[in-house]
């Protein structure tokens, strides 16, 4: 066997250990590297006859590699259709906790408010006193998805148009 043969065996050999290593691992570590060595072999292995072994175990190379990049391709979708509702929802969840946190602030000012100026329950508790009791004003506070908070008088909970009233908000938790 001639030099030129041993390293176009040696080609072969990588192109269907590549495969395997690709195989296991499931990725483009060994898949396309895997098909660039087997399609090198079977190019230069086809001029030569005498290589009927180095010629299966490049095209077993290449069968591999080909396999990997087709799984590949049809699993990247798959992966990205499970986890993209999940994330939605994750975003949903987390914005409904904000607004959620947001009225329980505008309770507490609310009655702050109340106590401070006598009010009796069924009385509006105007803005700008609730504001009084806010860090950044009742304007300050701001629904993530785009909804508006309504302060509503004693003895009923803040809402948002978005998500309801803070004891519906909370309840659906």
């Amino acid at each position: 066997m001639t030099t030129q043969q041993k390293q176009m065996v040696g080609v072969a050999v990588a192109s269907l250990v590549l495969g395997i290593v690709g195989l296991i691992l499931i990725g483009p570590l060994g898949s396309i590297p895997a098909v660039i060595c087997g399609h090198v072999a079977k190019s230069q292995i086809k001029k030569n006859p005498d290589m009927l072994a180095g010629e299966g175990m490049a095209l077993a190379g290449l069968i591999l590699g080909y396999v990997q990049i087709g799984f590949m391709i049809l699993i990247i979708p798959l992966m990205a259709a499970i986890a993209i509702p999940s994330f939605v929802k994750a975003r949903d969840t987390a914005q409904e906790n904000i607004c959620i946190n947001n009225m329980r602030m505008i309770d507490a000012a609310k009655d702050q408010a109340a106590i401070e100026h006598n009010y009796m329950d069924g009385t509006t508790v105007p803005e700008s006193q609730v504001s009084e009791y806010l860090k950044s004003g009742f304007s300050g506070l701001v629904c993530p998805s785009g909804g508006q908070y309504t302060i509503n008088p004693l003895g009923q909970d803040p809402a948002c148009s978005e998500h309801g009233t803070l004891s519906d908000s909370m309840n659906r938790k």
